[in-house]
């Protein structure tokens, strides 16, 4: 084994840390949570996004701390990522988390090919080098999913043993050899409406409990347990984990619901407030926040362009204990309302974007008949600054117009109005694309998310098939958001139940995950989009 010290390259970026902390000592005073007893953070990618201290006080990388995305080829440590987040924290007097080291994926592939005994030595270098590395980390998700991911190494680590998770007990025990300062955590998703995996959970935790080696608790609280529950129930669960003295901390929290931005605010509204004031609860970290960039499509708070969903909106005023009562400064007027382009039965509508001193949640968009007289009345809701009005006849004028609205109901003036007529025969139907992005690559790996396919066409679309050819080699081995079947090396994604229908200019996303041979660098490639 090479000898690797994790001092070489951060000598520079410490002096820079450490200067900054001095300079900003305390936390910014922008995010919804500061002052509060409790934080809230968020992830980061391989940098720290621009707005992210205009949000949030607590960071955890999202793929820069996974072995895999470190050491994708061995003996070769790529902590670009890692540094961005780790001095961003320091910079600013935020927690920051490392996620993670144990894991039954998104580990280096190489590490399957050693001997048990090159595999322990490999895991505690591993170990050894993040802890020296980041000597100021707050908190440390040693093992991820020991229930719901297969460690395919454990062996290493002294396998099921006489407890049944001797290779979680012995990896604690190296954590806490190596981070004595860190809070070591553990972390589990499908534990929050699930009793029975919950119990294995707890006592997997009374294991390293009665051993001194766990100081607090990670809930995941993904979308797809967090979606089918209510207050409630989330408090049900919480009391059950309070009965282990431990602090608890909400690790990967995100919601979609319906998908609508009604459904995500209601959503919101109803269990968010059961974390928060829950006494076991330390802390909240949501799972991304910047729409088209979350590993799940619809779990989004803010576009790109930085509008907020009504679900931020109101995140922020519930958490800074702001009264929405209290604004009433109404949103400016939408300008520039224009229909750019038509068919035989939609007319597409784009104006330019509101502001407003907490948020804007949205656009309410009044339609009137013909050239003149008649009245304007709402037909729809838009959270963007474009809408695409279908179903209308061939031939026929419609005059339009759009004010903003903000989460304390304030309504802004109408903007100017616009004339469009919908032009004469039939339309073109649906069509579609996809775009996809790699979200994060290693020497044996790499995660396509999100592939985003978008509706070219004039006409909803009830289903989408997306095909494109993996390089030879590559084997996919986990997808999301599609029902994926692979012959040869051609893959082809078809839409999963939830996300089927796209409306015209509308787009969803799915995504994969795919091993390599190590060195080889090739991605997936022609790439195609049909809609029936």
């Amino acid at each position: 084994m090479t000898i690797r010290t994790a001092v070489t390259g951060r000598i520079l970026s410490i002096v820079l840390s450490l200067g900054a902390a001095a300079l900003f000592a305390q936390p910014a005073l922008a995010q919804m949570a500061n002052g509060k007893p409790k934080f809230v953070g968020n992830v980061t990618g391989n940098s720290v996004p621009a707005n992210f201290n205009t949000y949030w006080n607590q960071i955890t990388p999202e793929n820069a701390t996974k072995w895999g995305s470190v050491e994708g080829t061995r003996n070769q440590m790529n902590w670009g990522g890692a540094d961005a987040a780790y001095d961003h924290a320091q910079a600013n007097g935020y927690k920051f988390k490392f996620h993670t080291f144990v894991w039954g994926s998104q580990f280096p592939g190489w590490l399957t090919g050693l001997t048990q005994q090159q595999q322990r030595a490999e895991i505690e270098e591993w170990i050894r080098l993040a802890c020296e590395r980041y000597p100021n980390t707050w908190a440390i998700d040693v093992v991820n999913e020991p229930i719901k991911t297969a460690l395919p190494w454990k062996a290493a680590l002294g396998g099921d043993g006489a407890t049944g998770w001797d290779w979680v007990i012995t990896a604690f025990q190296i954590a806490r050899q190596n981070c004595p300062n860190a809070k070591l955590l553990i972390n589990e998703y499908g534990t929050e409406n699930d009793p029975p995996v919950r119990n294995t959970y707890k006592n997997i935790i009374n294991l390293l409990k009665a051993r001194g080696l766990i100081d607090g608790i990670g809930i995941q609280a993904h979308y797809f347990n967090i979606d089918n529950m209510n207050r409630s129930a989330v408090t049900t669960m919480l009391n059950d984990y309070a009965t282990l003295a431990l602090d608890v901390w909400v690790s990967e929290l995100d919601i979609v619901a319906n998908g609508s931005d009604a459904g995500q605010l209601a959503k919101y509204q109803d269990v968010f407030p059961g974390f928060w004031e829950h006494s076991a609860v330390k802390g909240i970290t949501l799972w991304g926040y910047i729409v088209g960039q979350t590993w799940r499509d619809g779990t989004g708070l803010v576009t790109t362009g930085g509008q907020e969903r009504p679900a931020m909106v109101w995140l922020k005023q519930y958490v800074s204990g702001a009264t929405p009562g209290d604004d009433t400064q109404p949103p400016s007027v939408p300008a520039g309302l224009t229909a750019p382009s038509t068919t035989s039965s939609s007319i597409s509508l784009t104006w330019t974007a509101s502001t407003d001193n907490v948020g804007v949640t949205g656009y309410q968009v009044l339609r009137a008949p013909g050239t003149s007289g008649g009245t304007f009345t709402q037909i729809a809701t838009a959270t963007s600054n474009s809408f695409v009005n279908t179903g209308l006849a061939a031939d026929t004028t419609f005059r339009y117009q759009v004010r903003a609205t903000d989460a304390a109901g304030n309504v802004s003036a109408v903007s100017n109005t616009v004339t469009a007529t919908t032009q004469t025969g039939g339309g073109t139907g649906g069509g579609c694309s996809v775009a996809p992005t790699v979200q994060t690559q290693w020497q044996t790996g790499y995660v396509i998310e999100p592939a985003r396919v978008t509706n070219t066409g004039t006409a909803t679309i009830n289903s989408w098939t997306v095909t494109f050819t993996l390089p030879a080699g590559h084997t996919v081995i986990g997808s999301w958001n599609t029902a994926l079947t692979v012959s040869g090396q051609t893959v082809t994604a078809r839409n999963a139940p939830h996300n089927g229908t796209v409306a015209a200019g509308g787009n969803t996303a799915f995504g994969f995950q795919v091993s390599r041979p190590n060195g080889n660098t090739q991605l997936p490639s022609d790439y195609t989009c049909a809609s029936p």
